[in-house]
């Protein structure tokens, strides 16, 4: 588990979160998967060790007197009492191929750490956005398919209920028309909202409708901007983002249709919506982790077993995944076309 703070263990600063992701995400799921047998030994990554023994702590508390029978035990990187930035590399050659690691670091980390894993045939789960280029997504693609590896792009609204239900009735709808989204949440300036909440509604709308014969061939953006940057935040925070996808139909170039992407930072506002859909950390009345229906969980669940389908047959198993329509590399690349040319047109001022 590369990365150990809010989203692997819901520790940030000197404590825990003040979001909904208290005792994490990553973290919990792996543990709980261990109990499960699905996976083994466990290991986390960070910049230096000053944190490990209040994480430790944390899960103890939060985790492991809370449930019944989870472990939070996990090997720690770096070892030494150091800071270092490239800690990740050390822990992914403890591995051996076939293993599998998690990237949950800031945007722009994505693109060196999944492809060192990948070079030393390590499978792997990024957060998305899976990189910011398209360049770079193809680079990632082009190197998995050489080494053979599973590498799977974090969509995890694919299989919340509601969402997974929507994608099941649009196959049985008419033509792709049009498709309008909108997210809130704050995001950091090292990316953007865009990248961070729009990849989410453009990856369920190409996985609704790209099967159909859809594809996208011009994209537009426009931003607002002002109340971050009045309240302290950095000078290029936008407010708002707006991306407009223009879709045709492969076999019939008449046949257009529009989706509109409307991401907005709350962080300003400090708001917050708390979604029980996406972890369940309540336990049951035993005292059991229970969240195992969670759609967080159950994506991190295909994850771990595409690892071992790959394991076992290799690039059938690779071929299979991706017919699966699981998102995989192969399957997302549209998304990152999307969400590049959105920042770029937004960059050039082409709203």
């Amino acid at each position: 588990m590369v990365r150990i703070e809010e989203y692997t263990t819901g520790f940030v600063g000197g404590g825990a979160s003040s979001s909904d992701k208290k005792i994490g995400v990553v973290g919990l799921t792996m543990f709980d998967l261990r109990r499960r047998g699905k996976v083994g030994k466990l290991s986390m990554v960070g910049t230096s060790v000053v944190k490990y023994p209040a994480i430790r702590e944390h899960l103890t508390k939060n985790i492991t007197e809370v449930y019944n029978d989870l472990d939070t035990s996990f090997e720690s990187y770096p070892a030494s009492d150091t800071t270092d930035p490239n800690a990740y590399k050390a822990a992914i050659d403890a591995l051996a191929p076939g293993s599998a690691i998690t990237i949950f670091t800031p945007d722009t980390t994505h693109y060196p750490i999944t492809l060192y894993a990948i070079e030393r045939k390590i499978h792997v789960l990024i957060t998305k956005p899976a990189v910011k280029t398209l360049a770079h997504h193809q680079a990632l693609l082009t190197a998995a398919e050489r080494h053979g590896v599973f590498v799977y792009v974090e969509h995890h609204k694919r299989y919340d209920p509601a969402y997974a239900d929507a994608r099941y009735q649009a196959a049985h709808l008419g033509d792709f028309n049009y498709f309008y989204s909108y997210m809130s949440q704050p995001k950091s300036v090292n990316s953007d909202i865009s990248y961070y909440l729009n990849s989410h509604h453009i990856d369920i709308c190409d996985s609704m409708f790209s099967y159909k014969g859809c594809s996208p061939v011009k994209v537009s953006a426009s931003a607002g901007k002002g109340i971050a940057i009045e309240l302290g935040c950095d000078p290029c925070t936008e407010d708002t983002t707006t991306v407009m996808v223009t879709w045709q139909h492969r076999d019939d170039p008449s046949k257009l249709a529009t989706r509109v992407n409307v991401a907005d930072d709350s962080s300003a506002l400090g708001l917050m919506w708390f979604n029980p859909f996406y972890m369940k950390y309540a336990p049951d009345e035993g005292g059991n982790f229970a969240g195992q229906g969670g759609y967080r969980y159950v994506s991190f669940e295909k994850f771990i077993d595409g690892c071992k389908l790959s394991n076992e047959l290799g690039k059938e198993g690779l071929n299979r995944l991706n017919k699966r329509g699981l998102p995989t590399l192969s399957n997302t690349l549209a998304t990152t076309a999307i969400l590049e040319a959105g920042r770029r047109a937004l960059d050039e001022g082409r709203g």
